[in-house]
């Protein structure tokens, strides 16, 4: 009974001194003894805990486990387990649960041990916690470097590739299961490397290379390159490629080892495409300054037929002045080349931006080429007479009887814009022009002794507002659109130009175009056809003259009543048509198209509609193929584009009264 006693004080003694909550209770849970621990940690006192169940202040898990874990206590003896307790005050607590059956007065019952360890597992969870922070980092960092749009790189101080990226797996070709103790030159060969045994950047035999000087300063010096721009000649599969790349290195500490980060972007598309940018730049400045050189030579080919014209009409109008026959003729012939030199200038411009708009068509016909050849060599002769240079031509007799389809206007432009240009450049010799067939084509060639063209004017020659000569002390006129335009029309007729030259001795210019040969079997009845009678008079035929402009009216009466013509002047379209009603007896009409009130156009038809075989000729400003061609349409039989000269004028209306008059007969 002592000994009991004893056991009992010293269990007691255990009970109340132990730094964890005890807890003495029942099968069922119900508390029948705490210690001091317990009542410290969970706010209750001992009579408040006689009264209470393990479930009033454990964790819903012991509560709804709780039959399991008795069976398991019974049957092992003892358990341990983690849970938590809530305190009086509502704190939560972290305990480890040890409980195993004891004997008390003959009865089995639970001892159970509830020992904090809250701070324990507040460092699991912020270690745990750590962790998941980590692991998010290491992907999202791992995600970032696969996904960079540049090439990373991690090597040692071997150079030995540690890891890398995504983008430089598929930039090298390379596997990155293979990468182990690979060298960054084992993927970055460059042209040095072609048929030899090292690799790019890590031999002596390398010096020169951009990128070996950065990974070895990198390495040796710890030096980090931010962006550095370096070129290479990168060998891909016995391909040889030059790049430029961007280089960007840094020094790491990884593990107590020496760590090197390289990061490459490849930025050859970029560097061409600033290239091409500064050219391009070049270019718009090249021809800006181009523009303002043919601004100021179209400005001189302008004003200065104009002050050649403008200026000796004040020698006409003041009668003060005395001047011979003689003198009054050179001023006229002055007058009349720069006149003549103005509307060169217009047309080439008026046909540069018909050439370029799109708009300009073809009128082919059927051209007998002998006779049109002949006839342009023989009015080339008359013009070469009044220079020191010789004019001549070569014909291949094998386009004697044949007719050809083409657009003859553009043929004998072309042919005239280059004679004009071998003129302008030649000052002593000869020009030569010559044609003949070749294969399919028919080729011609104009062939000068002036001072070629110098070689590095070549390229451009036939570029629109070049010229070799653009200075102040330019010695050659010309508004530099003659070959521009003859290229073009070259083109339109499905030809081509070009030429062979030699600086200081010459330029022979050669033009092909496609050969349509049609046999011509009456070709001297359609070439006495286009010649006017050389004894017909003008005098007593009543033309009719419809134009707004009074300039232009004054200048046909001027001519026409020299030749004792009876005219009619109508200002519009609609008093031509009247007039004509009242009066159809017209031996001609001449018709402007542009008027007020009804267009030239609109008359021609109306007056054909009374009088069919009347012959009205176009006259206007007018230049376009298609405008002519709507006045042919509407029933004009001819087309005077002005400005026109006195002969053209006279001979048209000589023309086409002799072919009414014979057509009446029959």
């Amino acid at each position: 009974m002592k000994e009991k006693k004893k056991r009992s004080k010293k269990f007691e003694l255990l009970f109340n001194e132990l730094n964890d909550a005890m807890f003495l209770h029942d099968f069922d849970g119900n508390i029948l003894k705490v210690n001091d621990y317990a009542c410290r940690r969970l706010g209750y006192s001992r009579e408040e805990f006689a009264s209470m169940n393990i479930g009033d202040f454990a964790s819903d898990d012991i509560i709804s486990n709780w039959k399991e874990r008795i069976e398991i206590i019974k049957r092992q003896k003892n358990f341990t387990f983690e849970t938590t307790y809530i305190t009086k005050y509502n704190q939560l607590i972290y305990v480890e649960i040890v409980s195993k059956l004891i004997e008390i007065d003959n009865k089995t019952l639970v001892l159970s041990s509830g020992r904090d360890i809250s701070k324990r597992k507040n460092y699991e969870m912020r270690l745990k916690e750590s962790r998941n922070i980590a692991a998010e980092n290491e992907l999202e960092l791992n995600t970032i470097f696969n996904k960079a749009p540049s090439t990373i790189i991690l090597f040692d101080e071997e150079s030995r590739i540690i890891r890398i990226n995504h983008k430089g797996i598929l930039k090298f070709n390379v596997d990155d299961e293979n990468l182990i103790n690979k060298r960054i030159g084992d993927i970055l060969n460059c042209e040095s490397t072609r048929n030899r045994t090292i690799n790019c950047g890590f031999a002596s035999a390398c010096i020169k290379c951009q990128l070996s000087e950065i990974i070895r300063n990198t390495i040796t010096q710890k030096a980090e390159y931010n962006k550095k721009e370096i070129s290479i000649e990168l060998l891909r599969d016995g391909v040889s490629t030059n790049k430029t790349l961007l280089i960007s290195t840094a020094f790491l500490k990884k593990n107590g080892q020496n760590t090197y980060l390289a990061t490459i972007d490849d930025i050859t598309s970029r560097k061409q495409m600033e290239l091409e940018l500064i050219a391009a730049k070049e270019k718009a400045e090249e021809s800006e300054k181009l523009k303002s050189a043919f601004l100021n030579n179209i400005s001189h080919e302008i004003r200065t037929p104009l002050n050649g014209i403008l200026g000796f009409i004040n020698f006409f109008e003041d009668d003060s002045y005395n001047y011979s026959k003689e003198e009054k003729t050179e001023f006229i012939r002055i007058m009349r080349e720069s006149g003549e030199r103005l509307v060169n200038t217009v047309t080439d411009l008026v046909e540069v931006s018909k050439l370029d708009s799109g708009i300009h068509t073809l009128c082919e016909e059927k051209v007998e080429l002998i006779n049109e050849l002949q006839a342009f060599v023989n009015e080339q002769k008359v013009r070469f007479a009044n220079t020191t240079i010789l004019f001549e031509s070569e014909i291949d007799p094998a386009l004697k009887n044949q007719t050809i389809v083409i657009d003859k206007i553009k043929l004998f432009q072309i042919l005239k814009n280059l004679i004009n240009n071998a003129l302008k450049f030649t000052s002593q010799g000869k020009v030569c022009l010559s044609a003949k067939t070749k294969n399919t084509n028919l080729i011609f060639s104009v062939e000068d002794t002036g001072i070629g063209i110098d070689p590095k004017y070549q390229d451009a020659i036939f570029e629109p507002f070049r010229q070799a000569d653009s200075g102040l002390c330019r010695t050659y006129d010309g508004n530099g659109l003659g070959l521009t335009i003859a290229k073009k029309l070259a083109g339109k007729l499905g030809g081509d130009i070009w030429f062979e030259s030699e600086s200081g001795k010459g330029t022979t210019f050669f033009f092909s175009v496609p050969l349509h040969i049609i046999k011509s079997t009456n070709t001297h009845s359609v070439h006495q056809r286009n010649g006017a009678s050389p004894n017909l008079k003008l005098a007593g035929k009543k033309i009719l003259i419809a134009e707004d402009e009074m300039s232009n009216y004054v200048l046909l009466e001027a001519i026409l009543k020299k030749e004792q013509c009876q005219l009619v002047h109508a200002s519009n379209g609609k008093e031509a048509v009247d007039i004509f009603s009242k009066d159809p007896s017209f031996d001609i009409i001449i018709m402007d198209i542009k008027m007020p009130v009804m267009d030239g156009l609109e008359a021609t038809s109306k007056i054909k509609a009374i009088r069919k075989e009347v012959p009205i000729v176009a006259y206007s400003a007018y230049v376009f193929n298609e405008e002519k061609q709507k006045a042919i349409e509407a029933g004009c039989i001819d087309f005077l584009s002005k400005p026109v000269g006195k002969e053209q004028i006279l001979k048209t209306i000589e023309k086409h009264i002799l072919s009414s008059s014979e057509l009446f007969k029959h």
